[in-house]
């Protein structure tokens, strides 16, 4: 029994870990991480009260428990944490969203892993319990960007986001649903890496965003403060060390080495490598 429970915990906190990991500048306070995951963690009993009036089959998986779950999960962290302080830039929605769905994960795992056993433990270890972190990262990472959007722009983006996580979910459910094997290995051949690939993906863009914790430390290290695009001054004198102020604030980097570049540069003054010219 003892052997069961940690095979059905394990797995979520293993995924939390790599992700919160993943948020390398400037870390989440962890209290909140674990406040994020149990409240996750207790939206299992109102999924289970409102999907209980369903009868059990293909439209529930499909359609019911994906809309239901990803809207709990979401809440979990929009009425929580993304009122926070500590929600400060764009990477935290993709680190609390993931915690939200761990949780989640973490207590539907212990029920079907109990009464599964081994053989169940381990399938959901590789795919369902990551396939719920990569569900939420989706929207997670909209939910990261609207933070920093006029309000009016927010609930579009949020109800993209929390459609195409929806959408993820419900297509894993069909192919877990399938009785064949080809089910199986659509999902982990194809469904999960490609899962895995949107997240970091995302990640990546998350810290890249202007307001991320890396691209004010980038700013921070020439001294520009501001990543708003500043008009023309009238005076092109250097105000920032050598560097002048109006191409650095329209904030590039070099996409090898991350140093700041002027939108002018063919070549990146820290390490040579040509700019990539979007």
């Amino acid at each position: 029994m003892l052997g069961l429970l940690a095979l059905a915990i394990a797995p979520a906190v293993f995924v939390l870990c790599y992700f919160y990991l993943k948020d390398r500048y400037e870390p989440e306070p962890l209290g909140w991480v674990i406040k994020v995951f149990f409240i996750g963690a207790f939206m299992v009993i109102p999924a289970a009260l409102l999907e209980a009036p369903f009868p059990e089959g293909l439209f529930v998986a499909v359609i019911v428990a994906p809309i239901v779950e990803e809207f709990l999960k979401f809440a979990a962290v929009y009425f929580t944490v993304y009122r926070d302080e500590e929600f400060d830039e764009p990477v935290d929605g993709i680190v609390y969203g993931v915690a939200a769905a761990l949780g989640f994960a973490m207590v539907e795992n212990i029920m079907y892993v109990l009464e599964g056993g081994l053989a169940v433990g381990i399938v959901r270890a590789i795919a369902s319990v990551p396939a719920h972190a990569l569900f939420a990262s989706v929207w997670g990472y909209t939910l990261g960007l609207a933070r920093f959007r006029p309000e009016k722009e927010r609930p579009l983006l949020i109800a993209s986001g929390l459609a195409a996580a929806m959408v993820f979910h419900g297509v894993f459910n069909l192919l877990a649903s399938d009785s064949e094997i080809f089910g199986l290995i659509v999902m982990l051949v194809l469904l999960i890496p490609f899962g895995w690939w949107i997240a970091h993906r995302h990640i990546n863009k998350a810290h890249d965003h202007p307001d991320s914790a890396l691209s004010k430390s980038l700013r921070s290290s020439v001294g520009v403060i501001s990543p708003t695009p500043v008009k023309p001054a009238k005076s092109t004198q250097d105000t920032s060390g050598g560097i002048p102020s109006s191409p650095l604030s329209q904030n590039r980097f070099c996409t090898a080495c991350r140093s700041p570049v002027s939108p002018t540069a063919k070549y990146c003054r820290a390490c040579g490598e040509p700019i990539d010219r979007e």
